[in-house]
This record gives structure tokens, C-alpha cells and sequence, in this order.
């Protein structure tokens, strides 16, 4: 899934960013209103031309070969984003509001961090906030 997922990275054209944001804990308190948000900025950026890795398509897969797992789902942070982060193909991160209450979320932030990449914290819901960031990065 995850050689999937870098398939699909390398055909957007750079610069590509990704969302990180509250799915299974923080954010809104539940994952669907999570994925939800989650995906309609992914959707607002993408009608707008920005590249935007679209992690939720994985979301339902990644929750089925995890169902067994009863603790922080850490194996999918590190058998799914761990290899996209370091991959070299995402350009920059954009941060959603809550961020700081996901625990997935931080770990995406430490690691973004560790890599020196780009990071970008949406204050607000404006996509033209996005688009500011994105420019940067072309």
C-alpha cells in the first residue's frame, strides 16, 4: 500500500504538500467529522491546482489491516507515513487548526521537523492561506 501510495505521490506535479491533522484522536473527537475536515481542505486545494497528497483514500484500508490493534495505532505511522515522509516527495506540510491534539499529528510534526521540511500552520479554514504556502515552495 504504501509503494501505492508513493506511485501516486510521483505523478502530482511538485511541489506536493500533505495535510497533517487530527483523524483517530483530537480534533472534532471522532474520526468521521475528522476525515471529513480533512478532506474537504485536500478537496479545496486540489480544485485550486496545488498538489495535495490525499491520505484519506488510504484510511479505510489502513483501519481494516489495523483492526486487530487495539492500542495508538503507531505501526500505521510507521508502516504508511514513515516511508512517505522520507521519501523526499512531499515538498511541505500544512498543519490543520487542532493539530497539536492528534497524537499522529505530533508525530508528523516531529518528523517533519527532523527532516527540515517546510511547515506551514493553518490558522484558519482559508485555502487562499494554503495557497500562500504552496507558492513558497515552487
Amino acid at each position: 500500500m504504501v509503494d501505492e501510495a508513493l506511485l501516486e505521490i510521483s505523478k502530482l506535479k511538485p511541489p506536493t504538500i500533505q495535510f497533517c491533522g487530527p483523524i483517530s484522536t483530537g480534533g472534532f473527537g471522532n474520526v468521521t467529522d475528522n476525515l471529513e475536515y480533512l478532506y474537504s481542505v485536500i478537496q479545496a486545494s486540489t480544485e485550486r491546482g496545488l498538489s495535495v497528497f490525499n491520505q484519506v483514500s488510504y484510511e479505510e484500508r489502513l483501519d481494516h489491516i489495523l483492526k486487530d490493534h487495539h492500542e495508538y495505532d503507531y505501526p500505521l505511522l510507521d508502516f504508511f507515513y514513515n516511508p512517505i515522509l522520507t521519501s523526499g516527495k512531499i515538498s511541505g506540510l500544512v498543519f490543520l487548526p487542532l493539530w497539536n491534539t492528534s497524537v499522529g499529528s505530533k508525530w508528523e510534526h516531529d518528523i517533519g521537523q527532523s527532516l527540515h521540511l517546510p511547515i506551514h500552520y493553518l490558522e484558519s479554514m482559508l485555502i487562499s492561506e494554503v495557497e500562500t504556502f504552496y507558492k513558497t515552495l515552487v
